[in-house]
Formats: structure tokens, sequence, C-alpha cells
């Protein structure tokens, strides 16, 4: 399926990673996709009890008034949830199609623990950057990375996945953004190479700098920290 190359402010498309993305590896390693399957399991299992409950409310009631009452309401919520299943996975778009459009961002292994990693990447929160650059440090926490060396300071080109825009549309600002790195979506590293390079140096030193930042930045709600 040919990806949306529309940008996403007229003014200036953003710096994209051109690739392949393997499919098959995808469903092995992204991790953003197994949240997904994860929040399509909850909201499956939270319908299913809400509606047997509200079939047991039913049932106790006689049928009364009152019962059949919050049964209809149990139900809604239920089928609410219900269609979580669906409108999760389709709001988000195929993976192919965020790695198409995301903007590539440099991260750099920040931390390394018994059971994964920590990323520290380099962001920008502005929408339109004709009114300037907002640059954010942003942390995520990964379980493993393929195709990298699991060492303080490694070289990870991600893009970064976007969204929670303010309703107003004025304050120009994302307000979640989560690096996704690449190597989830291809299993070739000459690819991983080569968007290394093509990330300026000047940014890569920035991360550099702050590494030492990565628990302040883990710390906040957001896991953004604007740079000055």
């Amino acid at each position: 399926m040919a990806a949306d190359r529309t940008p996403r402010a007229p003014h200036e498309q953003y710096r994209l990673a051109e690739f392949p993305v393997d499919d098959a590896w995808v469903r092995k390693n992204n991790e953003s996709l197994a949240e997904v399957r994860r929040l399509q399991w909850s909201a499956g299992i939270l319908g299913g009890i809400v509606l047997a409950a509200g079939i047991a409310v039913l049932v106790y009631s006689g049928p009364a008034a009152w019962g059949w009452f919050i049964a209809a309401m149990a139900g809604a919520f239920a089928l609410g949830c219900l269609a979580m299943i669906w409108y999760i996975p389709r709001k988000m778009g195929s993976m192919a199609q965020t790695y198409a459009t995301s903007e590539l961002i440099p991260a750099v292994i920040a931390d390394v623990r018994p059971r994964g990693v920590t990323l520290l990447a380099l962001a920008d929160r502005a929408v339109d950057r004709s009114a300037g650059k907002l640059p954010v440090l942003v942390a995520r926490s990964c379980e493993k990375i393929p195709g990298h060396e699991t060492r303080v300071g490694e070289r990870v080109p991600c893009v970064a996945v976007v969204g929670n825009r303010s309703a107003r549309g004025r304050d120009n600002l994302y307000q979640f953004i989560s690096p996704m790195p690449v190597a989830w979506a291809t299993p070739d590293t000459t690819v991983l190479r080569r968007l290394v390079k093509e990330i300026p140096a000047g940014e890569w030193e920035t991360l550099r700098q702050n590494l030492d930042r990565v628990d302040e930045v883990s710390a906040l709600p957001t896991s953004l920290l604007p740079l000055d």
C-alpha cells in the first residue's frame, strides 16, 4: 500500500525515514503493536465482564424495571468496550503508514536495566515549525531493540509517534510524543546505519550532552522535558 506522503504542516515536510517495513518483523518485535494488542484484550475482557454483570443483575431483579435499566446501561457500556477492539487499530493506522509519515528523530540508549533499556530521544513538540521549533527530550522504556548493541550511548534511529493535540488547535503543541525504533520495523542493519547518518551530527551531540538527564525526563508525567 502506498504511503501517504502529505506533510502534516503544509509549510514544511518533516524529515522522514524511507525504508521498506517488514510486516512479519513488526508483528514479532514492535512493542507499540504489542501495547495495542494488550489494549484490545483489556477492552474485550472489560466489555465481557460488564455485560455478564448486567445480565446477572437483570436475572436477580426478577426482572424488575430497575434491573432492565441497569442491564441496558451495562450493555451499552459493554458495546462501547467491544467497539474499541476495532477502533484502536483503525485509529492508529497500519505500522507501515506510521513509519512512513512520522518524523525521523535521534534516540540513544541512556540506561540499561536487567530486563530492558531506556531510550532518550530528541524530538520537536511544535506542529507548525514556521512559528519556531520547540525541542524536547523524550524518554521511553523498551524491553529490547534488535540490531543494536545494548550499551549506554548506542544510537537508535526512531520515528516520533505524536498525538493528543489540543482540541482548541491554537497552542501548536503535541501533547504526546513517543519514540518508536526503526529496528522494530526491519531486520536490515544497513537501513539503521543509513538513517543514523541522515540525522544531523548536532542532534546526536545534543543527546550525548543530556544523557545524564534521563531520570529527570522519565520522572515527568508526560516524559517530555523542554530544552531551552
